[in-house]
């Protein structure tokens, strides 16, 4: 998992989605052999500009078991871009608002 890196995310905080993905039973498979499903869905959250994916990951690894066309269409129903971002930034828990938690 170490393309994480790329979204500035730390060996321990790999070692942290690990034991969060092992938390909420999510199949590791998708973070090792589907690594641009991954990214796909991290760069979506970084076209609003939301900043803190590491958090994001932890708030929910069930997600990336979605497709990103479904996550794409959740974050593009939220009326205000700007807005969510700052609101998942605030708060990975936000993810609510677009029904991703």
């Amino acid at each position: 998992m170490n393309y994480l890196k790329n979204y500035n995310i730390n060996d321990e905080q790999i070692s942290n989605i690990e034991k969060a993905i092992s938390n909420y039973e999510v199949n590791k498979d998708i973070f090792i052999y589907d690594p641009e499903k991954i990214m796909d869905i991290l760069n979506l959250f970084l076209e609003i500009g939301v900043t803190n994916l590491y958090e994001i990951i932890i708030a929910n690894p069930t997600m990336f078991c979605d497709t990103v066309a479904s996550i794409r269409e959740r974050i593009d129903k939220y009326p205000n871009k700007i807005e969510l971002a700052k609101l998942l930034n605030e708060d990975a828990m936000n993810l609510s608002l677009v029904g991703l938690l």
